[in-house]
């Protein structure tokens, strides 16, 4: 994503656009990214002793909220891990015949080229995964590429592409899996998921118009999810970090009892993600003692729960019922809704580009950088 000076802006309106379009991006969609995945599936053949699920921000985040279903699906130890980590570290002890799976919407992130370039040279097996395929990522030797093919709209954070890169690291589960029943089910609700989308959208923009007013610039901000919820946890904080350039900090839930709890008082906006999965009991709890630090507490959870947080949450995201596979997609939204608001209303730029120092060093320390081949 080389970003031209004249595009160093903030546009909001193409920013709403994307958020608005995500129902029907993937009801048109999903079809070509299932045919893709099984395209790409049909390369890797024999024994798969793990896999690596590499990227680097909202693609990294997309492995993460994917991870369990991979496991599942395939029965196989999966693993997502940062781009960086993966070339310089992990892949040292990479089991032989592992399959490392690399996704860049972009396909320029220097350290996603590289930790495809780096399995490679240990002999481990590689797929591709890119919205662009002109780009370098795209032209790396692998054992097949997978093109995420649908209308970019310019110089935006991820928003639409990250729902996208979540369904096609499914497709690609389902593609790669063991089980038949598991994944006709899974199929089954891909089908419905701009149904889905759009319901949760429904019940997100008036909330978010809402929960905005209880941000100011000097808020610290705490996001808290574990399981699959880690990966959406990670994903708002960076949506305030890029939009309205908010100081936030993501943890998973039960480590934050352990670090931030230190420093949370009053000052603090937090939002929990608390999906009715077996970790209801222990978010319930975590939001009660939340609420006795003074903190401005925002729950994401679904509707049959929210009587759980209904006394002690300042802000409840009822959102629709989905299966636990697309909670990453539909609670990734009032990020989204929210840091657009936010960025409206006390400003920022997209990455900060809005500083001369910021929009000079981002392309250079992201796309521009030396490449390591191991």
């Amino acid at each position: 994503m080389t970003i031209e000076p004249a595009r160093r802006v903030t546009d909001l309106e193409l920013l709403r656009l994307d958020m608005e379009r995500q129902a029907e991006v993937l009801r048109k969609g999903t079809a070509g990214l299932r045919a893709e995945a099984q395209r790409v599936a049909a390369s890797v053949e024999g024994d798969l002793p793990r896999i690596y699920l590499v990227g680097c921000g909202d693609s990294l985040d997309a492995g993460i909220a994917t991870r369990l279903t991979w496991e599942r699906l395939t029965g196989l130890a999966v693993e997502a891990v940062p781009a960086m980590t993966f070339s310089y570290h992990v892949v040292d002890t990479a089991p032989a015949g592992s399959l490392v799976v690399a996704l860049s919407q972009s396909g320029t992130v220097r350290r996603v080229v590289e930790s495809v370039r780096v399995a490679r040279s240990r002999s481990l097996r590689t797929l591709v995964l890119t919205g662009n395929a002109e780009s370098p990522l795209a032209s790396e030797p692998s054992d097949a590429t997978m093109i995420l093919d649908f209308p970019k709209l310019g110089f935006v954070p991820g928003t639409t592409s990250y729902a996208v890169a979540l369904v096609a690291q499914l497709e690609l589960a389902a593609a790669l899996g063991r089980e038949a029943p598991a994944i006709d089910v899974l199929h089954a609700e891909i089908d419905r998921l701009g149904d889905h989308v759009a319901a949760a959208q429904d019940v997100v923009r008036p909330a978010a118009d809402q929960h905005e007013k209880a941000f100011s610039r000097t808020s610290p901000i705490l996001v808290l999810g574990s399981g699959s919820q880690l990966g959406t946890a990670r994903f708002t904080a960076r949506k305030f970090f890029e939009i309205p350039q908010l100081m936030t900090i993501s943890q998973e839930t039960e480590e934050y009892a352990h670090d931030e709890f230190s420093i949370i008082d009053e000052r603090f906006r937090v939002i929990l993600f608390a999906p009715p999965d077996r970790g209801l009991a222990r978010n319930a709890e975590i939001a009660r003692r939340l609420h006795e630090l003074g903190v401005h507490l925002a729950v994401v959870t679904e509707k049959e729960a929210a009587e759980a947080f209904g006394a002690i949450a300042d802000v409840v995201y009822a959102m629709p019922a989905v299966p636990p596979d697309f909670t990453p997609l539909t609670y990734a939204l009032p990020s989204q809704y929210l840091a657009y608001h936010l960025a409206d209303r006390l400003g920022g730029s997209y990455y900060n580009t809005g500083d001369v120092t910021h929009a000079r060093i981002l392309d250079a320390q992201i796309y521009e950088s030396a490449i390591h081949s191991g």
